[in-house]
């Protein structure tokens, strides 16, 4: 994190709040908050100078409100809606919280509200919320699960982050591409 000073705070913030895509992660934007915070005296007073509500200056100061594990999701952009940071919050107990984040990271639903359905009750395991949410999936859709190592897992959202793109897509295009590859030999060989 860069350190902070008015200026690079509301640089930060004037930067992220008003585009689709962030060029900042929400742990970032809401330490900046937080820093304004404290220079300005208040949320209120944050809100006028930045233009924004104060209920939307409240829901990026929640990502800090989370455990550190899960703020390092957020801040390495393996969390990127600021919505999860509330669907965790309601959980209320960190180690809740620490066990949808991993499952929301490692399973397919981009819904929050999904994985935490499945974690509210001690008795579903992330292993088990990814069997539920790939089940509740509609039909005619196909999915594959693949088991990754770390340091091939860690490349992929590593060159997905630099082609600004999911992985998962990244991991599709990778299939789709190497399909298109097959068909054209296997036409020339008939």
């Amino acid at each position: 994190m860069r350190i902070l000073d008015e200026n690079t705070a509301l640089a930060i913030v004037f930067t992220n709040i008003r585009r689709k895509k962030r060029s900042d992660d929400l742990v970032t934007i809401a330490k900046s908050f937080e820093y304004l915070m404290k220079l300005y005296g208040s949320q209120n007073a944050v809100a006028k100078k930045v233009g924004l509500s104060t209920e939307m200056i409240r829901q990026f100061l929640a990502v800090l409100k989370l455990p550190k594990e899960v703020q390092e999701m957020f801040s390495s952009r393996h969390i990127d809606y600021l919505d999860m940071a509330k669907e965790l919050l309601a959980l209320k107990e960190p180690q809740k919280q620490i066990i949808a984040a991993r499952a929301f990271v490692h399973s397919l639903s981009e819904d929050a509200r999904d994985i935490k359905r499945l974690v509210k009750t001690e008795s579903v395991s992330v292993k088990d919320a990814k069997k539920m949410i790939l089940e509740a999936k509609p039909k005619g859709l196909h999915i594959f699960l693949m088991d990754f190592d770390d340091e091939m897992y860690k490349a992929i959202v590593g060159y997905a982050r630099t082609i600004k793109v999911k992985p998962a897509e990244l991991v599709r295009k990778i299939v789709t591409d190497w399909f298109k590859h097959k068909k054209k030999m296997y036409n020339k060989r008939g």
